[in-house]
């Protein structure tokens, strides 16, 4: 299948203060699991102009240069103050560097391990990181747009960060809540009709995270969010409690299943993190339980509770020197 429109990014006010740039892929063919129903996707990133100005969620390489063309019709890239990663990885990076040579001012925010990343990737930093380690970091921008940050990792994405704008309740969650599909739809306006796609991606990203997701899923219910920015499809205001709840009952199913097999990896570039994708997803469908352990972040008491209580077990990593890592 190849794409039957040119990339775009869409862009609309969502809140006060607030632009959403959604870059779309329409119908394009990509090769990972999550993006096997071939509706396309979105890249979403968010934009805040208070006294000082936030860009959460710059798109991935494929987008770069559309991007920047549309966010410097917004606002000129020596006024942007702050750039906000909900999870870092290497096509990211690709659009952060081109950014930070426009806009060398800016701050980066990003949990522990996305600073982790940032830094082996050796970008051209002027500013130090602001690296959130806790649920009481706060940003102030002004005008009341007090963000807060929530911590959320996963094995896949142990990076995890949303964020909640208290000016406006929208709470831009990354990861959690996304579906990849493409529409001129930039809200759920026909949420119903979206839950199989939102299975679909809970199923094949969030469902090997089932316990960490359920975690998270508390730590969001904290705050009092009328809109969900998510990194991925439409934005979700008119079904975000069924939603929520939704997202709760899969996760519970989750922990229901009778048989679990534990998935143990560690993954250099994200590759052997795609391939393990695909083979959760396949035990998934077939009833099983699947625990995610990224064998790089987890404790190893963790792996071995994990080894010793699962039905089976299966070990992907990365080759280094034609041999796995330590």
């Amino acid at each position: 299948m190849t794409e039957t429109k040119q990339r775009d990014v869409q862009v609309l006010p969502i809140a006060v203060d607030t632009l959403a740039l959604r870059s779309r892929s329409w119908n394009r063919l990509r090769f990972e699991i999550e993006y096997a129903l071939e509706k396309g996707t979105t890249a979403n990133s968010y934009l805040i102009k208070a006294d000082r100005t936030a860009l959460i969620d710059p798109p991935g390489g494929s987008f770069t240069a559309i991007f920047l063309e549309e966010l410097r019709s917004h606002i000129p890239l020596d006024q942007l103050d702050y750039i906000i990663l909900g999870h870092v990885n290497p096509n990211r990076l690709e659009t952060l560097q081109h950014l930070l040579s426009e806009a060398p001012q800016v701050t980066i925010v990003c949990s522990n391990p996305g600073a982790v990343a940032i830094q082996a990737a050796e970008l051209s930093l002027q500013k130090p990181l602001m690296i959130v380690k806790s649920a009481d970091d706060e940003l102030d921008l002004g005008q009341d747009h007090r963000l807060q940050f929530m911590p959320e990792p996963t094995p896949r994405w142990p990076d995890g960060l949303s964020t909640y704008d208290t000016a406006t309740c929208t709470l831009f969650t990354d990861k959690f809540f996304s579906a990849h599909i493409c529409s001129e739809d930039a809200y759920d306006l026909n949420w119903a009709d979206l839950l199989p796609d939102r299975r679909y991606y809970f199923d094949t990203v969030m469902a090997p995270n089932a316990k960490q997701v359920a975690t998270a899923l508390e730590k969001l219910s904290e705050v009092p969010a009328h809109l969900y920015g998510p990194g991925h499809g439409p934005m979700v205001s008119y079904g975000i409690h069924e939603l929520t709840q939704q997202y709760q009952q899969w996760c519970a199913q989750q922990k229901q299943q009778t048989l679990s097999v534990a998935l143990i990896y560690a993954s250099a570039y994200g590759n052997t993190a795609t391939i393990g994708q695909a083979i959760a997803r396949g035990i998934t469908k077939a009833g099983v339980a699947v625990e995610s352990i990224n064998a790089e972040q987890a404790p190893q008491g963790d792996i071995k509770t994990a080894a010793e209580t699962c039905a089976g077990f299966i070990i992907g990593s990365p080759p280094h020197g034609g041999h796995a890592p330590p």
